[in-house]
């Protein structure tokens, strides 16, 4: 992404919530009402800034201040649902939070290596933020777009869980010979010689209870909960026209199986997504249930408050094979709330770990049926 479109693109999602927030005080219409809008509105404010001061302690190379915003016990855990990498409680993660900011200096020169472009949450239970890891802090081919979940206690994060899909790096990192010289943190091949990553150790987030944290504490507000409890049941029902129903009239769908070109796609959920409730309806009457996060999948935990959040899966049905215990891959999904309806979801999973012929055809299908990503539409 050039500088200009990457301005551009990060300009117009932090211009998303005044405006909206302008057009509903215009209408004075909510299904939350003008009090519990704003009190929706105020969320939004509070959480982005926690978390642009987070990432901003993380970019400033000081281990300090950035372990200082995470709970100091052994409840505290960070995963990675990829590569499952599992750092459990504080002493465990501090040292290589040490080395990995070491690290980047001596290799990149720089510590400012994570820039976070969407979040959605509410910092009093749990939020997703959508990130770009700079390229060579962990793969030499490209930079990694993930999802981080977080659930919070007390102001504090207590738990951090990745979800990316390697089919954004290169065919090297994915399946090798991969480039490590350069590389701060190497975590390639993910998959080597082309076999989906397996493993004998419980895959990352794992086991969690569904709307509270490893301290007890909620993750999810009541009104999130059965938001997304009634969302995913729609999935799971394959319904279409349910599905549908909770999306708003220009909503954006993002989704990695939307990619349509080889590996090594862009940053900042380029070319995976498409916007609009037509063509968001023309994809799941087209599929009918067959997304991982749809028919068999399963609820693993809810996170965030009124103006948003979302929601842990896992597959099962068809992908019941799949992921890193060959028991259903993980998978991640980010919702922005605006009058009690979607106007932004984001799927975050490791497209590699679906069943080669399952990734082809839903592939097929969508770019057969003209449902193809945005950029792609108008070119």
């Amino acid at each position: 992404m050039t500088a200009f479109s990457r301005r551009k693109f990060l300009g117009s999602v932090a211009a998303t919530v005044p405006l909206a927030l302008a057009a509903e005080r215009a209408f004075g219409q909510s299904i939350l009402g003008p009090q519990s809008a704003i009190s929706a509105e105020i969320t939004r404010e509070t959480t982005w800034a926690f978390f642009r001061a987070f990432y901003q302690d993380w970019n400033s190379g000081i281990p300090s201040r950035w372990l200082a915003r995470l709970a100091q016990s052994s409840a505290l855990s960070f995963s990675d649902a990829t590569v499952n990498l599992l750092f459990q409680g504080i002493n465990a993660l501090t040292p290589a939070v040490n080395q990995l900011f070491s690290g980047e200096l001596q290799v990149l020169g720089t510590t400012n290596t994570a820039t976070p472009f969407y979040v959605t949450g509410d910092i009093n239970f749990g939020a997703i933020v959508e990130q770009v890891s700079l390229r060579n802090t962990f793969f030499s081919t490209n930079g990694g777009t993930e999802q981080r979940v977080f659930d919070f206690d007390n102001g504090l994060v207590v738990r951090m869980t990745d979800y990316w899909d390697s089919r954004e790096l290169g065919e090297s990192d994915i399946v090798g010979p991969a480039v490590t010289q350069g590389v701060v943190f190497p975590n390639a091949p993910v998959h080597p010689g082309g076999i989906p990553h397996s493993s004998s150790a419980l895959a990352a987030p794992g086991k969690l209870a569904l709307t509270t944290s490893a301290t007890g504490q909620p993750s999810a507000s009541p009104e999130m909960i059965d938001f997304a409890q009634r969302f995913h049941s729609a999935l799971v029902s394959g319904n279409p026209t349910s599905i549908q129903s909770f999306f708003t009239g220009d909503a954006i769908y993002v989704n990695p199986l939307l990619h349509q070109g080889p590996v090594l796609y862009g940053n900042y959920d380029q070319t995976i997504q498409i916007q609009g409730l037509e063509l968001i309806s023309k994809l799941f009457f087209t599929l009918q249930g067959v997304l991982p996060d749809c028919t068999g999948s399963t609820l693993v935990h809810i996170v965030g408050g009124q103006s948003g959040g979302g929601f842990e899966w896992k597959a099962g049905g068809q992908y019941s094979n799949t992921g890193l215990n060959r028991n259903g891959l993980n998978g991640s999904t980010s919702l922005d709330l605006y009058n009690g309806k979607i106007r932004r979801m984001s799927v975050k999973f490791d497209t590699y770990q679906l069943q080669q012929s399952s990734y082809d055809f839903i592939r097929a299908t969508l770019l057969a049926a003209g449902i193809v990503d945005q950029n792609l539409q108008s070119s």
